[in-house]
C-alpha cells in the first residue's frame, strides 16, 4: 500500500487496469475501467473544487500537477489510449478515492 492512501489496510480496495472511458464535469471525473482480473469497474469522483479533486490523483506515485491532465487526455480526442490507473477506494468515507495515473510511456 502506497504511502498517499490514508486509509486502514483492511478497510481498502484497489482497482488496477485500463481506463477505458473517462467523463470530467465540473469539479467530477467519472472512470470506467477494465481491471487486470477481467473485471469491469466504474467509479465517479466528486471534490468540492477542481483543486480538491486534482489532489486525489497521482501520476505514477508522484503528485499530479494540472499540467499532468494533458498526459492522460488530448482536449481533441479525449481519453489518450492505452491509459492504466490504479484506483484506492476505502470503505471509510473520510478517505476519498484515489487515482493513480499510469499514462502510456510517451
Amino acid at each position: 500500500m502506497p504511502g498517499y492512501v490514508a486509509c486502514n489496510r483492511n478497510q481498502l480496495t484497489s482497482w488496477q487496469g485500463e481506463v477505458t472511458k473517462l467523463v470530467r464535469t465540473g469539479n467530477s471525473v467519472k472512470v470506467w475501467i477494465s481491471t487486470d482480473y477481467d473485471t469491469k469497474e466504474s467509479l465517479e469522483l466528486t471534490m468540492p473544487s477542481w483543486k480538491a479533486l486534482l489532489g486525489q490523483f497521482r501520476l505514477q506515485g508522484k503528485e499530479f500537477l494540472e499540467s499532468d491532465w494533458g498526459k492522460v487526455t488530448d482536449p481533441q480526442a479525449g481519453l489518450r489510449p492505452g491509459v492504466r490507473a490504479v484506483i484506492w477506494l476505502c470503505e471509510n468515507k473520510a478517505y476519498p478515492t484515489v487515482i493513480n495515473w499510469q499514462p502510456r510511456p510517451e
